[in-house]
């Protein structure tokens, strides 16, 4: 199964799947798969987590200077490539403008009651700094980011439900995104 013949980003929550989907997804097309936080994290020489010890804004530089070096790559906008954005990349219009011009924006959307029962363990929690705190305050503080950054969601070119199994997420996608 061939792909679009541009990049498809992934978008979504944190915890939405866009690390676990992605990969899956490239493999099913024969195509690369490129995790941004990953970059990010070599680019700067330093994980997200002390990235984000610098302050949000810091990190959304680097994730913004990321992006940038990335599609200004030769080629890359010209073929099939699945690329995992961070949760708050489309926070900054710049960004959303800049993934939609390269190409197939896509909004992995979960409910909220299975971001937190993916993301109030242990090991998920240490990898991302915005869930420090109790269980009650890591929901309340999901709630908040989906709520403020839904608008930023909804400009997705495609809405996949990315529920369940990475498997139905990736049949979702696969009849969802447009071959070349």
């Amino acid at each position: 199964m061939k792909g679009p013949g541009r990049p498809v980003f992934l978008t979504g929550m944190m915890g939405a799947g866009k690390s676990t989907v992605g990969p899956l997804l490239a493999h099913a097309w024969g195509v690369p798969w490129i995790d941004l936080d990953v970059r990010v994290a070599r680019i700067f020489g330093a994980t997200v987590p002390q990235l984000f010890a610098r302050g949000e804004a810091q990190f959304r530089r680097c994730e913004r200077d990321a992006l940038r070096l990335l599609l200004a790559e030769p080629g890359l906008r010209a073929r099939g490539v699945v690329i995992g954005a961070g949760g708050g990349l489309v926070v900054d219009p710049d960004n959303r403008a800049t993934i939609a011009a390269a190409g197939i924006v896509v909004f992995l959307e979960v409910g909220i009651d299975e971001l937190c029962a993916r993301l109030l363990t242990p090991a998920a929690r240490e990898q991302r700094p915005l869930l420090a705190g109790e269980a009650s305050l890591v929901r309340a503080r999901l709630e908040e980011l989906l709520v403020r950054r839904q608008s930023a969601y909804g400009e997705a070119n495609v809405v996949v439900d990315a529920g369940g199994s990475p498997q139905d997420a990736v049949r979702r996608l696969l009849a969802a995104l447009p071959e070349a």
